[in-house]
């Protein structure tokens, strides 16, 4: 079975590695290109240019680099334990090859089917390593949440061949906030504070705007313990974040064709 790349971050400038998420069969492993290895175009779909890697062999990550220009590639192969997420809470845990992806929200969000879930979910994982501390701090968030009404269920934890970098959210029909949503975008965000956390990033596409309030969404800047000060900074800037049209936070757009 060919490697299928599932997640990629290509410096297009090659001043950094490039890094890359492969599948193959059942296993997820990891690549990494060093600067002036490859042209733009290759980095872009670097699959047949590796055609000698042995993909089949035990190894967790790849480095691939060019000490000399023209040169012969050198490989490097490494049977690592990558990093996960340690916070470890709810009783349910779903292979990241069981989803089905429906479509890609952002670069780590996406909307996706699982077998066992009759509705679509919203699934959210750490590409790579350096990804993990903020699917951590949102794993927790979610738990310290679950019982306030404010976000959407947890369902369960993703996990990578054994180790977890994700979380799986059920999927709740409703839009972003504008300036319209004013009023059900601080009732939300005052019950949050009055628990203690400050959200830490509240453009309005971290509102989910639903037809009896708002939710909050994306916790990777959640702070426990915040100060009257930290949270009075969030709630006065609440005005500005919901007026904003820059798309900040919108993760991808989508067009026709």
């Amino acid at each position: 079975m060919p490697p299928i790349i599932l997640s990629m971050e290509v410096d297009g400038d090659d001043y950094f590695e490039s890094e890359y998420r492969v599948k193959i069969g059942t296993q997820v492993k990891y690549l990494t290109i060093a600067p002036n290895t490859f042209d733009r175009e290759t980095l872009s779909c670097p699959i047949q240019a590796l055609s000698s890697l042995p993909w089949e062999d035990e190894w967790t990550v790849a480095h691939i680099s060019r000490p000399e220009p023209r040169g012969e590639l050198k490989t490097s192969l490494s049977n690592k334990a990558l990093a996960g997420v340690k916070h470890h809470w709810h009783h349910a845990m779903i292979d990241c090859l069981e989803l089905e992806k429906s479509k890609q929200l952002t670069a780590m969000a996406l909307e996706a089917k699982y077998a066992h879930f009759p509705d679509n979910v919203i699934a959210k994982i750490a590409r790579f390593e350096w990804e993990i501390p903020r699917i951590e701090r949102e794993t927790l968030a979610y738990q310290l949440l679950q019982d306030s009404d404010l976000t959407p269920r947890f369902l369960g934890h993703i996990h990578e061949n054994g180790r977890i970098m994700g979380f799986i959210l059920e999927k709740v029909e409703g839009c972003a906030a504008s300036i319209e949503n004013m009023e059900a975008c601080e009732t939300a965000l005052k019950r949050l504070h009055q628990i203690g956390f400050l959200h830490g990033d509240t453009n309005r596409h971290n509102f989910l705007i639903i037809e009896n309030g708002a939710k909050l969404l994306d916790f990777e800047s959640f702070r426990e313990n915040a100060s009257q000060e930290a949270m009075q900074q969030e709630m006065d800037s609440l005005r500005v974040e919901l007026m904003d049209d820059s798309g900040r936070g919108g993760g991808f757009i989508f067009q026709d064709g």
